[in-house]
């Protein structure tokens, strides 16, 4: 079955851009585009579509995002990815805790090219977080200073990072150069500490990274 997709941009010229660069892909189906100066409404009519991820472009309204209440969020199991800019990095990253918990499991940054978007779309469908590198590192600062008696070892802060980025334990155990089950045992004892149990729990459950919950070593 194919991905729904639905995209809110400011630019409509940026909304057919993405979306013929997906309509060649047989397992992505773009089912909504907006592009109106009504964020609020743009968003309830795309959520109504019930699409499996929602794309917003750095542009949005993210004061209005934020505004919603939980409630508008509970009531749909729509995934949003934000495409970031340069001018939205800031508040993005200010806020990621409550855009979290709004639905968005997934940032890229300026830099993110098309396969980079076609990888985290198809990453975040099966559960899993996107974050990029800068995004992750601000995180892993506040594990840094955060309290002692819940501790990532380094390695498990590697993992943390390789599987924000998107990769599976075949990739990480490849570029660390350890088994899959090793890397598998790491997870399960990341998920553990943080009281999670997969990869995207490990983000949504990230305010005790913020509020000093978790330590480092």
């Amino acid at each position: 079955m194919a991905l729904r997709l639905v995209t809110c941009f400011s630019s409509n010229l940026f909304a057919e851009g993405i979306k013929k660069l997906l309509e060649r892909e047989e397992d992505v189906h773009v089912v909504g585009s907006f592009s109106g100066d009504d964020f609020r409404s743009d968003l309830t009519e795309a959520c109504d579509l019930r699409p499996d991820i929602l794309l917003l472009d750095g542009n949005a309204d993210l004061d209005e995002l934020l505004g919603l209440p939980d409630e508008f969020f509970a009531r749909n199991e729509t995934k949003i990815l934000i495409i970031g800019d340069r001018n939205t990095r800031f508040m993005i990253h200010k806020n990621l805790r409550t855009l979290l918990s709004k639905g968005v499991v997934g940032v890229l940054p300026p830099s993110a090219d098309s396969d980079i978007l076609k990888k985290s779309l198809r990453a975040i469908i099966v559960g899993e977080l996107w974050l990029d590198r800068a995004t992750l590192m601000k995180i892993l600062t506040h594990m840094k200073r955060a309290a002692p008696y819940v501790r990532l070892a380094k390695r498990e802060k590697e993992i943390i990072l390789y599987i924000s980025q998107g990769y599976r334990n075949k990739e990480i155990a490849e570029k660390l150069q350890i088994s899959e089950r090793t890397v598998k045992s790491h997870c399960t004892r990341i998920y553990k500490k943080l009281g999670v149990n997969d990869r995207l729990q490990l983000a949504l459950q990230s305010h005790k990274i913020w509020s000093g919950d978790v330590g480092s070593k």
